[in-house]
């Protein structure tokens, strides 16, 4: 009997592994001699970051403080009783088969010959106890246990589940040296073990542009006219596909204020909109919201999905404000993951005031082009609802560029350049009485971050005025003039001789 009892051990201790993701995953063990009656079963819940996921580590079904990775709380693990099957499958077979076949059927769900004993989440340090579970059923067999983690956590992807663990009672503890003692184990520790992934989101055409540091932070420099190319990379939570587990998946992006979605950019992988997902696009971003009763989505359980799509600066951006995207994921409606956003981007602008050069007054309706500093491209423009003159994009001529135009302030605004030297060659005074400036004459910088200190007075000289040389108008104020002089000569005469009598 005690070697009998000893054999059966040793196959018990080979076969508990707590690996997350290989099938001999079981405690397996068997004795007629055990007085006790009930036994606690703890779940160490453990994950671990992409590709640090230890190789498989004997389980010694006692606290393993060196078992490595993160507690996880949040996780659901449910306990059914599968005796029935378990000795139903172990005639003419083995433990071994057994026990894979069992695992085999809840690799997604628990099977339908699982009954269900009790269910916990994960706690305080990736714990759930499952107390007092009864070694023997009512026919005096030693009960078997399956353990399948039923729900993961909504603010955490986790992209490869525990493999379901089967516990055959009674176990007993191990010495140091792994070998099973005679002492019946009446607080079994388990450790199953979860792998994430990092979501991230990357600025695909990065590269196409000037990186500028300004005060600690990079940006890349960027115009109106740009477009950006984003990519985003979501890793599916393993469970997609069970919808007990999970109801909902969606892929937010939020940009900021002065950044907006290109319509109708979005690419979801291979997916098929409508089929496979919906997308909402809203506040310059979108949602993408999975069907997860689409066998594609299904088939993407555990892996990554690659969105694309392209951004542009809007025609109201600040200048002086730097334009970031952010990303996130949602699973059940719950909480958002967020994803690390790539280097942010901005541009600049600046500001100019048309005046009358000796009177200070403001000027209307004066027009420039702009230029590169060699003056051998021409900036084209749209106006927004401010009024601010956008770039567009740059052409080859004069003829072709946009004229910007002074308002009623004699504010000429022109925002989305590049850091860099530019100039402003005017092409019409505001009036004929005015001399046009020659070009090249305006010179400015545009620096982000200085749009709103920049203010550049640009002052037309008024023509002389020559003085008359002649014509009728002079000649009718003579003869006025001449007129109102001898009329009052005459009532001086008058008044004076009147006086005298």
């Amino acid at each position: 009997m005690k070697a009998n009892k000893f054999l059966q051990v040793i196959l018990a201790t080979i076969l508990l592994l707590t690996t997350a993701f290989v099938s001999n995953q079981h405690i397996v063990s068997a004795d007629d001699n055990v007085d006790v009656k009930n036994t606690n079963i703890t779940i160490n819940k453990r994950i671990f970051d992409e590709g640090k996921t230890p190789a498989n580590k004997q389980n010694t079904g006692d606290v393993m403080s060196d078992f490595g990775g993160q507690p996880l709380n949040g996780s659901e693990f449910t306990v059914y009783n599968v005796s029935d099957q378990y000795y139903s499958l172990i005639k003419g077979s083995d433990q071994n088969t057994a026990i894979a076949k069992i695992q085999q059927d809840a690799a997604s769900v628990a099977p339908t010959y699982a009954t269900k004993v009790d269910a916990k989440i994960t706690a305080g340090q990736g714990q759930a106890t499952f107390a007092n579970l009864p070694l023997k059923n009512s026919n005096g067999q030693y009960n078997v246990y399956l353990f399948v983690e039923t729900k993961t956590p909504n603010n955490v992807t986790v992209t490869k589940r525990a493999v379901p663990m089967v516990v055959a009672m009674p176990i007993y503890k191990l010495d140091a040296n792994l070998k099973p003692t005679d002492t019946p184990n009446t607080d079994i520790q388990l450790y199953p073990k979860n792998e994430t992934a990092k979501d991230t989101k990357e600025f695909s055409n990065l590269g196409q542009f000037n990186q500028v540091t300004v005060n600690g932070t990079t940006f890349a420099n960027v115009t109106t006219g740009d477009t950006l190319n984003y990519k985003l990379t979501v890793n599916i939570p393993a469970n997609i596909g069970d919808s007990n587990a999970v109801t909902s998946y969606k892929i937010n992006d939020k940009p900021s204020a002065g950044l907006a979605l290109v319509a109708g950019t979005v690419k979801v992988g291979s997916l098929v909109k409508d089929t496979d997902y919906t997308i909402t696009e809203h506040d310059g971003g979108f949602t993408v919201d999975l069907k997860l009763d689409s066998a594609a989505v299904k088939a993407l359980a555990g892996q990554k999905l690659q969105l694309a799509y392209n951004m542009t600066l809007t025609a109201t951006v600040d200048p002086d404000a730097l334009q970031s995207n952010n990303a996130s994921v949602q699973i059940n409606n719950d909480t958002e993951q967020q994803i690390t956003p790539p280097t942010p981007v901005g541009t600049g602008g600046y500001k100019f005031t048309k005046k009358d050069a000796q009177t200070g007054k403001v000027l209307q309706n004066a027009k420039f082009v702009v230029t590169n500093k060699d003056q051998s491209k021409f900036a084209t423009f749209t106006t927004n609802a401010n009024g601010d003159n956008v770039f567009t994009k740059w052409v080859d001529t004069k003829d072709a560029a946009t004229k910007v135009v002074s308002d009623a302030n004699g504010s000429i605004r022109v925002i989305g350049l590049l850091n860099g030297d530019y100039v402003l060659n005017e092409t019409d005074t505001p009036s004929a009485n005015y001399v046009l400036l020659k070009d090249g004459t305006i010179t400015f910088t545009v620096e982000h971050g200085k749009y709103g200190a920049s203010n550049l007075d640009v002052k037309n000289t008024p023509k002389g005025l020559l003085p008359s040389t002649g014509g009728a108008g002079i000649y009718a104020f003579i003869i006025i003039g001449a007129a109102m002089m001898i009329g009052a000569y005459i009532w001086f005469k008058k008044s004076r001789q009147q006086a005298e009598v």
